[in-house]
């Protein structure tokens, strides 16, 4: 089974004024004029324990984010919230399974007859989130909001109570058109709840009605903007 689980929020910081310290010590911004900024419809659910998925691609196709480089962009919502995060790759290099793999997602597959609802806990202390769970509730894709250790943690899931396996999750389409996986494609989940307004805590608090707005700078002038609207 293949779950496109898209989506990063990292624990953000307020962008300093220099930007150069986006996510903590050795973070630095790169700044890739961008064709498209978008928010995928398919992975985002602006509802209370929800999840915000940014995608990027740049003009140059053959540009790569360092691991220690963070994309800039800002996150704004018309009742008062306000993010300051920063893109990461959408596709990880091979490592043991010999094939790129999605940098926040894995998925998971119960034994017979359990849910993989009952390890939501779980799921939030890995800092992370259920993507989505299957009507039978035995696959489900999990987002986490740090880039890193994905291998790790979907080795560890599989310890689990109840899992009988975890899979990486790999691009479907990968070099394969402007918009569809290539290995320069930027991404970012970020988590979404309901609520009043905490700007820069790193989760994206919406009202129904509300606008959500994502913007970059572009580096030869102009911004680009991506919205959506919360049911």
């Amino acid at each position: 089974m293949s779950i496109r689980v898209s989506v990063l929020a990292l624990s953000a910081l307020a962008l300093a004024a220099a930007c150069t310290d986006l996510f903590g010590p050795g973070r630095t911004t790169a700044n890739p004029q961008l064709s498209a900024l978008t928010i995928d419809d398919l992975s985002t659910s602006l509802r209370n324990g929800g999840i915000l998925y940014i995608d990027g691609y740049p003009a140059d196709t053959s540009f790569r984010v360092g691991s220690n480089q963070r994309v800039p962009v800002q996150i704004s919502v018309t009742s008062g919230d306000r993010e300051d995060v920063g893109l990461y790759r959408f596709a990880c290099p091979p490592r043991e399974r010999g094939t790129h793999f999605e940098c926040f997602d894995f998925a998971i597959a119960m034994q017979s007859g359990l849910n993989a609802a009952s390890l939501a806990d779980r799921v939030a202390a890995m800092g992370g989130r259920f993507q989505v769970i299957s009507v039978s509730g035995m696959f489900a894709g999990v987002t986490l909001f740090a880039p890193g250790d994905i291998v790790s943690k979907a080795r560890a899931a599989e310890a689990w109570p109840g899992v009988a396996y975890a899979e990486l999750e790999s691009p479907i389409c990968l070099e394969v058109g402007p918009y569809c996986g290539s290995l320069s494609q930027l991404a970012l989940p970020v988590p979404v709840d309901t609520g009043p307004a905490v700007p820069g805590d790193g989760i994206v608090q919406v009202r129904s009605g509300d606008t959500v707005v994502v913007s970059y700078r572009q580096p030869l002038g102009g911004v680009l903007e991506a919205r959506a609207v919360v049911p």
